[in-house]
């Protein structure tokens, strides 16, 4: 065709698409909605439904919780109907059953008997107590020679005492860790030395007046040498028996921890009997120099382990003025001072009296 020609729409040739032949595309048909495939659909829309009634609010069956479905009614089937009739009778009771518990073991005292006019003024143990729960008396060691042992040991620590140039306080505490010690311990089973070496350095720590423990072995070994103390055991073991005698000594501490539960406060009597002789008039009489002897002596017994420290200021100052010729009770406020009653003190005064 030439441009000359006046154009046709009906000459005009569609070449086809080269595509055009291709087979059309498999028919899938879309997957129907179902309410119940997702109910909680994100996009899913609820539209109000026209309802019948539509000035009736719709009523929705309340639903029994303990309402058997057809499944469980087979397997629990309903109670019997009973027939009427009177109530069953009651059932008798039956008589308690007699219990057959084991005899309770009688379990020692720990306190002693109190007086009535003591109130609370006796200490833990009494005497009787504490001779008949010793463990040493159970090894064959009667009270007689175990108030000597006690006394040997009192002595020992004495002079170990006054060689290192320790207070009294020191050493009265030192005395009272050996005796609680040996309430719970037999002396058949420890060296009373040993452990007496052990209590003055452990009191020597606990009443702050600190001393090196090769400074306590050293003396304790001039002592043993002076005086007749049984340490010759220690010093003939060798050429290491200084070390030997050390961890020995640094053992027997860690027993008497153990054995008196770290319970390591003392309460002595020296303050007790100064602070009440000053009150009276009497701090810097012989009376009070006698009181104070007095009690030192005291600690070879175990008025520590029964009464309290004002008890036994109470009593030394008492047989003081008996010794001096001089009634200390002509003070109206002595009973009062001292926090104690008669009968202690002559608990105290006996006691006393036995070591002299």
């Amino acid at each position: 065709m030439s441009f000359s020609q006046p154009f046709h729409p009906d000459l005009v040739r569609h070449r086809p698409h080269p595509y055009s032949h291709d087979p059309p595309p498999p028919h899938r048909p879309r997957r129907r909605g179902r309410d119940h495939d997702d109910a909680y659909h994100a996009h899913s829309q609820s539209y109000p439904q026209p309802c019948p009634h539509a000035n009736t609010a719709p009523y929705h069956p309340r639903h029994d919780p303990l309402a058997l479905s057809h499944l469980q009614e087979p397997i629990f089937p309903p109670p019997s109907q009973r027939a009427p009739g009177p109530p069953p009778p009651k059932r008798a009771r039956r008589a308690p059953e007699p219990r057959c518990d084991p005899p309770v073991a009688a379990v020692p005292r720990l306190l002693p008997t109190r007086h009535p006019e003591d109130g609370d003024a006796r200490a833990l143990l009494s005497r009787e107590e504490i001779e008949r729960r010793s463990p040493s008396w159970k090894d064959g060691i009667d009270s007689a020679l175990e108030a000597r042992l006690r006394a040997s040991y009192c002595a020992y620590l004495r002079c170990l005492g006054f060689r290192l140039g320790l207070p009294q306080t020191t050493v009265a505490t030192a005395v009272v860790y050996c005796h609680r010690f040996f309430f719970h311990r037999s002396h058949a089973c420890n060296d009373r030395f040993l452990v007496a070496t052990a209590a003055l350095f452990l009191a020597s720590k606990t009443e702050e007046t600190t001393c090196l423990l090769n400074t306590i072995l050293r003396a304790s070994c001039e002592v043993s040498e002076n005086q007749e103390f049984n340490l010759l055991p220690y010093m003939s073991r060798g050429q290491n028996w200084f070390e030997l005698y050390r961890e020995s000594v640094i053992q027997a501490e860690q027993m008497i921890l153990t054995t008196l539960d770290f319970e390591l406060e003392v309460a002595h009597p020296y303050t007790s009997l100064s602070s009440a002789l000053s009150r009276l008039g009497l701090s810097h009489s012989v009376l009070f120099n006698v009181a104070l002897s007095l009690i030192n002596e005291g600690l070879r017994s175990s008025l520590w382990l029964q009464f309290k420290p004002h008890h036994i200021a109470a009593g030394a100052a008492f047989l003081a003025g008996k010794f001096l010729r001089y009634d200390i009770t002509f003070h109206q406020n002595f009973w009062h001072e001292f926090k104690t009653t008669p009968h202690i003190v002559q608990d105290v005064v006996q006691q006393l009296k036995e070591l002299l």
